[in-house]
């Protein structure tokens, strides 16, 4: 018999309360719903993993690793794993602290592991999975990385990056308009490429590319001129009407991404890739200044489905 789901409620338990989808299981549960709740501050990450609580013989289970080095920041499991529970999947989301050197055993295991049908990955690891893949989807064969592989039928790899959509569309649903827009991205690696290509892609006016790397940003920059339709440049610009930080600038004992007062005040929509703080002080910043903000949360929640469909979650 294949392992069994169940949600249990925090019996005995007065100082929380449980999620609205928690008493359907059945129902179908959307990402968004639980990076809802979690936005609205009714629960952290933390009390969403204590209401569900996984029972499984873990034989049947589908096993979704997510490797990264570290990967003590990634709020992704517990979040997938909600999802799991709300919707009664016999699936798990696990993290992988995995040096880069440790890739091709790793590739080699999920290749065996029946009930392992894919997995995810952040920091450091895009690039190097898009070498490693035997097919890449459209975005991921553009930029040379992935953030997601799944196994295919004749037992190869195929991997796609889904962060441009991801930061883009939660960038629409704050009613901010990318197109004929100046925009600014701070970051020029992997997952700054990606929402890059997607700001070309919905026809933004301008866009400005930073990096502490000049010759990376300039190599970008070139790389989506060629995209056409959108002016591409490197540099910080007096003014735009999209700030994104697609770096680990603004993380944890780093300092924030260099965008000054008078520039977030001009701008329409400040957006910052960032989990770890939830809320960086650049959002915080933006927030108190009257701009739309856009989380790393939100982004992970706009890509999330995506990624689902792609590992063949349904």
């Amino acid at each position: 018999m294949r392992g069994e789901v169940m949600a249990k409620r925090n019996c005995g338990r007065t100082d929380r309360q449980d999620p609205p989808f928690v008493s359907g299981l059945q129902k179908r549960v959307t990402f968004l719903e639980v990076f809802d709740y979690i936005r609205q501050g009714t629960c952290r990450y933390s009390s969403l993993e204590e209401n569900f609580v996984m029972e499984t013989n873990m034989i049947a289970t589908r096993v979704i690793p997510i490797l990264g080095h570290p990967v003590a920041q990634v709020a992704t499991p517990a979040l997938w794993n909600a999802v799991f529970a709300a919707r009664g999947q016999d699936a798990v989301c696990v993290p992988i602290d995995l040096p880069p050197a440790g890739l091709p055993a790793f590739f080699e295991w999920v290749r065996m592991a029946d009930n392992v049908p894919g997995f995810l990955t952040t920091i450091p690891h895009k690039a190097a999975l898009a070498g490693i893949c035997d097919e890449l989807g459209e975005a991921a064969a553009l930029l040379g990385a992935a953030n997601t592989v799944r196994k295919t039928a004749n037992g190869g790899f195929a991997g796609e990056m889904f962060d441009g959509h991801g930061m883009l569309d939660a960038i629409a649903q704050t009613g901010a308009e990318i197109a004929k827009a100046d925009v600014v991205i701070c970051g020029a690696g992997a997952a700054g490429s990606a929402i890059g290509v997607e700001v070309v892609r919905r026809g933004a006016r301008l866009l400005s590319i930073l990096d502490r790397d000049p010759a990376r940003a300039a190599t970008l920059a070139r790389q989506l001129a060629d995209l056409g339709g959108t002016t591409v440049t490197t540099g910080l610009p007096q003014r735009a009407d999209v700030l994104i930080n697609a770096s680990p600038a603004g993380s944890p004992g780093m300092a924030p991404p260099p965008f000054d007062a008078p520039l977030i005040a001009a701008a329409d929509c400040v957006a910052d890739a960032l989990t770890d703080p939830a809320e960086t002080a650049l959002l915080r910043q933006a927030r108190a200044l009257g701009r739309r903000v856009v989380r790393g949360t939100d982004m992970a929640a706009a890509q999330a489905d995506r990624m689902r469909q792609f590992l063949g979650l349904g």
